[in-house]
């Protein structure tokens, strides 16, 4: 039996089916069915996405309301809802977006790369979704928003630094 659900896809609301067959993932977008598959490479941000037959490389990156999707040069920010909970489109690796310390949440990088902008400084005050930082990965700007409101307590990189995937980049209480 599918499951239905509705994604918003930038500023476009999309009502899809999903089923899980013996044959694999079915999606119906558009009043049409599309057979797919979505592997995660490693413990990364990168996926392996195909779609009938033809292959994509993504990344997703889960932010307080859904995801940024990276496919080729587009970002796709996508909201999934349904009854009463979010569904995850696969597990991201433990601790890539933020853990929680003694007073307040570090953000952790969840790709590696190196750190082209920097928006903000100790001090500074945030809402859910602003831009914090950008990181450049694989000739991609990511931009790395933040999950929850709060006051920027420590800022641990800089502008050009080289971060790993995981590396502690910011405290926000």
């Amino acid at each position: 039996m599918a499951e239905r659900y509705l994604v918003r896809l930038g500023y476009e609301l999309k009502e899809l089916e999903i089923e899980n067959t013996l044959a694999g993932l079915r999606i119906k977008m558009d009043g049409e069915w599309h057979e797919a598959s979505l592997e995660q490479v490693g413990q990364t941000s990168l996926y392996a996405l195909i779609v009938d037959d033809h292959p994509y490389e993504l990344f997703a990156v889960e932010r307080a309301e859904g995801y940024d999707i990276v496919i080729g040069w587009g970002l796709y920010p996508v909201a999934v809802g349904t009854q009463g909970r979010r569904p995850r489109l696969a597990p991201l690796g433990p601790g890539l977006t933020e853990r929680e310390e003694a007073g307040g949440w570090v953000v952790l990088s969840p790709m590696t790369g190196v750190v082209s902008h920097l928006y903000v400084q100790p001090g500074d005050q945030v809402a859910e979704g602003d831009v914090l930082m950008v990181i450049e990965a694989m000739k991609m700007n990511n931009e790395l928003r933040a999950q929850r409101s709060g006051a920027v307590k420590e800022v641990y990189v800089r502008k050009e630094q080289r971060v790993e995937q995981g590396s502690s980049l910011l405290l926000l209480g």
